[in-house]
C-alpha cells in the first residue's frame, strides 16, 4: 500500500511534536517564563525529521521538474524489484534494486540502473550499474559500471553532520554501443554545507533539509530530507520535487 505524503503535514508535525511532550501533552517546564522543553531555560525544542535520508523500498517513486537551458520536463524515478546486477562488471552477482528513471511522456529517454543500500551500511545508497537509452529511438546507447560502487547518497551520521567533508574514489567503466570500452579513475569531494535549511519546491516547503555539495570536475548541490528523499538538485540542470509516493512503514 502506498501513501502520498504531504510536506505540510511533515513540517506541522515537527513543530507540534516539539511543543507537545511526546506529541501527547504539554511539558510543565514550558509553563515557566523563558523555559525550554528540556527545562534548561532555552527555547522550546523542535523535533527533527526522522527516517532514512533516501527511503528505499520497492514502489517508492519521486517526480521532479527538470529545467535545463530554459526548457522544462518531468522526470520520475521508481524503485523496482530486487535482482542480480548483471552485466560484465565486478558486481554482476550482487543483488540490488532495479531502478527506472524516465523523462517525458513516451519514456524513451530513460535510464535503467541497479542500486541499493550498501552491504555494510544501509544508510549509504550506492550505484552498481546503469544503462542509458536514446531519447529518440529508445535504444540502448551507453552502459556503465563502477568499482567500488559509486555513491548515490550517504545518510550516515558521520556524513550528514554540519561541515563534514570526505572523498569518494572509484573506477568508472563506460561501454558506449558500437565504440570501445574505457575505464578511468574518478573522485568526488562531498561536503555538508548545512543540515538545517528550508527548501521550497513545487511539492511544498520543507524544513530541516540537509544541503550537500559534490565536486567532481563540475559542482552539484543537493538538498535531502529524512523520510522523504531528494528535494532539489542544481548544477548543469535544476531538479525540483513535484510529488512523491512512499510505501507505508510496517
Amino acid at each position: 500500500m502506498k501513501s502520498r505524503l504531504s510536506p505540510v503535514s511533515i513540517t506541522l508535525a515537527s513543530v507540534l511534536c516539539g511543543l507537545l511532550l511526546g506529541c501527547g501533552g504539554v511539558d510543565p517546564a514550558d509553563d515557566q517564563p523563558g523555559a525550554g522543553g528540556d527545562g534548561s531555560g532555552g527555547a522550546p525544542s523542535v523535533a527533527l525529521p526522522e527516517g532514512p535520508l533516501l527511503p528505499w523500498a520497492v514502489g517508492n517513486s519521486w517526480t521532479y521538474r527538470v529545467t535545463k537551458d530554459g526548457v522544462e520536463a518531468l522526470k520520475t524515478t521508481t524503485i523496482g524489484d530486487l535482482e542480480e546486477v548483471g552485466g560484465d562488471g565486478p558486481n554482476a552477482d550482487v543483488m540490488a534494486y532495479h531502478v527506472t528513471t524516465a523523462k517525458g511522456t513516451d519514456q524513451k529517454d530513460h535510464t535503467e540502473s541497479w542500486q541499493g543500500p550498501s552491504s555494510d551500511e544501509p544508510e549509504r545508497i550506492v550505484r552498481y550499474r546503469e544503462q542509458s537509452f536514446d531519447a529518440s529511438s529508445g535504444k540502448l546507447e551507453l552502459e556503465e559500471y563502477w568499482d567500488p560502487p559509486r555513491p548515490h547518497i550517504d545518510g550516515t551520521a558521520e556524513h550528514t553532520a554540519p561541515g563534514a567533508s570526505w572523498l569518494e574514489d572509484y573506477e568508472e567503466t563506460k561501454l558506449p554501443v558500437g565504440l570501445s570500452k574505457s575505464t578511468h579513475a574518478a573522485r568526488e569531494l562531498w561536503t555538508v554545507v548545512s543540515n538545517d535549511e528550508t527548501v521550497e519546491v513545487p511539492a511544498g516547503t520543507f524544513e530541516h533539509a540537509i544541503h550537500f555539495r559534490k565536486v567532481a570536475g563540475s559542482t552539484k548541490e543537493y538538498w535531502y530530507l529524512r523520510g522523504v528523499g531528494k528535494l532539489k538538485e542544481t548544477g548543469s540542470q535544476t531538479e525540483e520535487l513535484t510529488e512523491y509516493e512512499l510505501e507505508d512503514a510496517p
